[in-house]
């Protein structure tokens, strides 16, 4: 008795779509794609007009639209799944009508499957590539069912096709079409005549190309022909790599093999003569041990597996990954989770140091916990130099004075970060709080009646839309009265780090996020009298004991100047921090004030404190900045 191929096949088939949609969901996480390229679609016809201006801005309009919902996790990896198996059902029904049944029906689906989620290995990768493949399928299968009817009409509708297609879902969507339709087209029609059809259809496809490039559109050649668009300023800028290219090829890849297959003659197999029972005896069905079928289905299965495997393992950056993670966890304020996942990476990054500084001040302990993460870079650690700052630092940087109170800076950043990421609907809940502080209740409305038309924000929207209608319920909001207490009344803009946070506390003494900040400023930058004239104002805080980091700083200056400052009481500095730096310096002396000697000792048992920082991690003694060493 022998196996169903097909049906088996079907089997590992929905085997490989559950193993995808697993991998979507746990290895590429599209949450992390959301939040990362912050993605935004709104209703409404001013802002479909934008894609209909241009080739393939349909497909990229429907895209945007899909990948909203890459916010849901697990909704988001089924969309994925789902696009990506409906491009490999497709391929096989073409191949089905080109050929007839395929024994290796389950190595043409995987291989399109994998790639269609392989390609979202890269947190750049804009989606609608997969969209603008997945026309270019559909119309090729509408031109091989037509093909196969009426073989004359599909010639006359090929043009009809391609100047729809190239329009929907631009020029590389019209490369695979072309190509795959000629060799359709070739192999459906064996009369040598149906040769002319592949330059009769290069030269259509190219003079499409040449009119909408002259005549219809305004869009540069290389965004007319390539996967990918680049709009500048571009600060998500994908660079189009071998799994994108080998997705787009795919098709006209496996038809081109196919198509070459049965060029080659047949040779006929008999059947095998029925076995003889014996008289009175009723055959028995022969069960095989051993299938044929069976065997080749398994491993493909196996090479699918190890194939995912290997690509997955080298395509997917897992150090990209967990930065964004932890973007992530900063965006949606999930502070601990942040400082505990950011133990798993291992080599300092800015981002990272930015981020853990960012996550101790919320939850209170920056200057118990400060030198827990190796401050590198200093003060460009606590705030990132807006010299050396990139795209994508924008947005944190803005969301890090408006947890301060500066709303002038904030809107600042907001506006840098919305040129690069038009529509984003985080920059924009941004700009409605900071319109909200500043008690300009129209310009709120504004962004407000833009936020409406995404669908993933009609809640939010309705939260913050009474605080206009009716200008009084926003003083009672928690948030919007601490930052309208903490503003400064004069708004400045562009001023220098350390001058906002004097500012800031200046304005309100009861902002301790900017005097924890301020402090911080000092001990990284090693100004110990300015730490010292600030520190003084600690008790305002009802603090009887200084922070770990603030007691070892004052030892310091206390041994440098050899006098206590006179609001130091005996409580203000514990004894066990005095032992400790005497300890410390005898270690020191030891080594002779060799202090490469003495550095795996002092690790040990100071690496996180404000004295090894001072002697080993300090950007002014180790001229990290000035030297440009890549400590990301």
């Amino acid at each position: 008795m022998k196996l169903k191929l097909f049906n088996l096949s079907s089997l590992y088939i929905l085997l490989i779509l559950l193993a995808g949609w697993y991998a979507a969901a746990s290895v590429i996480q599209p949450l992390l794609h959301f939040s990362f390229q912050q993605i935004g679609f709104y209703s409404g016809w001013e802002f479909l007009a934008n894609y209909s201006s241009y080739p393939g801005g349909i497909a990229d309009y429907l895209a945007g639209y899909l990948s909203q919902f890459f916010a849901f996790n697990t909704f988001g990896s089924f969309i994925i799944v789902a696009v990506a198996s409906i491009q490999g059902f497709i391929a096989l029904d073409i191949l089905k009508r080109f050929s007839g049944e395929l024994k290796f029906r389950f190595t043409v689906f995987a291989v399109i499957f994998l790639l269609g989620i392989l390609v979202l290995s890269d947190y750049r990768y804009p989606y609608y590539a997969s969209i603008r493949l997945l026309l270019a399928y559909l119309f090729t299968w509408g031109f091989t069912v037509i093909n196969s009817r009426w073989p004359k009409a599909s010639i006359l509708l090929w043009p009809v096709l391609a100047a729809l297609l190239f329009y929907l879902a631009s020029g590389s969507s019209l490369f695979v079409f072309a190509l795959s339709t000629a060799i359709i087209a070739i192999a459906q029609n064996k009369q040598r005549i149906w040769l002319l059809v592949i330059p009769a259809f290069a030269a259509f496809a190219a003079l499409i190309f040449y009119s909408g490039y002259q005549f219809i559109f305004q869009i540069t050649l290389k965004n007319l022909y390539g996967i990918t668009m680049v709009r500048p300023p571009e600060q998500l800028a994908y660079t189009p790599g071998l799994p994108i290219y080998a997705y787009y090829a795919v098709l006209p890849g496996f038809l081109m093999i196919v198509w070459i297959y049965l060029q080659f003659p047949k040779s006929e197999v008999l059947p095998e003569p029925a076995a003889k029972s014996k008289k009175g005896e009723k055959a028995v069905a022969k069960i095989r041990f051993y299938n044929k079928d069976l065997f080749l289905l398994s491993i493909q299965l196996i090479a699918f597996v190890l194939l995912g495997y290997f690509l997955l393992d080298k395509y997917h950056d897992t150090l990209k990954k967990k930065l964004i993670t932890i973007e992530y966890l900063a965006e949606n304020e999930q502070w601990a989770d942040l400082l505990n996942y950011s133990k798993s990476i291992e080599k300092y990054d800015f981002r990272v140091n930015f981020q853990v500084n960012r996550a101790h001040a919320h939850l209170g302990d920056l200057p118990e916990r400060l030198f827990s993460y190796p401050q590198l870079l200093g003060i460009s650690g606590l705030f990132i130099d807006p010299t050396t700052m990139v795209g994508s630092s924008f947005v944190p940087t803005s969301d890090l004075y408006f947890d301060l109170g500066f709303m002038g800076e904030s809107q600042r950043w907001a506006f840098e970060a919305e040129t690069l990421l038009p529509n984003s609907p985080r920059i924009l809940k941004r700009l409605v709080m900071i319109n909200l502080v500043n008690r300009k209740y129209q310009l709120a409305g504004q962004f407000l009646k833009v936020l409406d038309k995404n669908l993933l924000c009609r809640d939010w929207v309705s939260k913050y839309s009474k605080y206009v209608s009716d200008t009084t319920l926003a003083a009672s909001d928690k948030l919007i009265a601490e930052k309208r207490r903490f503003t400064p009344k004069t708004e400045l803009y562009n001023v220098g780090t350390l001058q906002g946070l004097r500012l800031l506390f200046d304005t309100n003494r009861d902002n301790r996020m900017a005097y924890d900040y301020l402090l911080t400023f000092f001990i990284l930058d090693s100004q110990l009298p300015q730490f010292v004239e600030y520190l003084q104002y600690y008790s305002h805080f009802n603090l009887k004991k200084l922070p770990r980091t603030w007691e070892e700083t004052l030892a310091v200056y206390i041994m440098k100047t050899k006098a206590f400052p006179s609001f130091v009481k005996e409580e203000t500095i514990s004894k066990t921090c005095l032992q400790q730096f005497t300890e410390f310096n005898k270690v020191v002396r030891s080594y002779k004030n060799d202090l490469p000697a003495a550095q795996s000792i002092l690790h040990r048992d100071y690496g996180d404190s404000f004295w090894y920082y001072l002697l080993y991690l300090n950007p002014k003694v180790t001229n990290v900045l000035k030297t440009k060493t890549d400590v990301r």
